[in-house]
């Protein structure tokens, strides 16, 4: 049987979650008042889940900075933050926006040989033919896919044909 003082970890713990839904139903509720539209139950589910989606990619792979891009690429530029600006807006490197700032996810990076992975820059360019968000294409790529039988395309990306097969076949679907 567990004592009082065995159980006060798992009340601060409870208390502290407690906390957390309070002030995330207020910031909510906040954000959700300022708009002029109706926000409906599914568009509050799906950015939420958008959300979700965002921290089991920092937790599993993490984000670096402007300024960690420009050093692992190696970039002799005065400002490394404006190296991987220039890259993200040229296509070449999957930035996600974040906090007013973007954040690079590590996996698109070999950090061993200060490159992006290969398959990144081609899937790159199959998001750009289909007219797709960088932001959503990491997304997609740390999602299971049909495509793969269920595997995520992150898990892939060394095999880069079949990545950016898979990728064509799910972003190049006519209906």
């Amino acid at each position: 049987m567990a004592t009082a003082f065995q159980d006060a970890p798992r009340q601060e713990a409870l208390t502290e979650a407690a906390e957390n839904m309070r002030r995330s139903i207020e910031a909510l509720g906040a954000a959700i008042e300022s708009l002029q539209v109706p926000v409906s139950p599914q568009m509050a589910r799906g950015v939420q889940a958008t959300e979700n989606a965002w921290r089991d990619m920092l937790g599993e792979f993490g984000f670096i900075s402007a300024e960690e891009v420009g050093e692992l690429l190696g970039s002799n530029a005065q400002a490394a933050s404006g190296f991987a600006g220039d890259r993200r807006r040229s296509g070449t490197l999957i930035g996600i926006p974040r906090k007013n700032t973007f954040v690079y996810p590590m996996f698109q990076f070999d950090a061993s040989r200060g490159i992006v992975r290969p398959a990144i820059l081609k899937l790159l360019a199959v998001g750009k033919k289909y007219g797709i968000k960088p932001e959503w294409l990491a997304q997609w790529l740390c999602a299971p896919t049909g495509q793969l039988h269920g595997d995520r395309p992150v898990d892939h990306l060394d095999d880069v044909d079949r990545v950016v097969e898979a990728a064509e076949h799910h972003y190049g679907v006519q209906w």
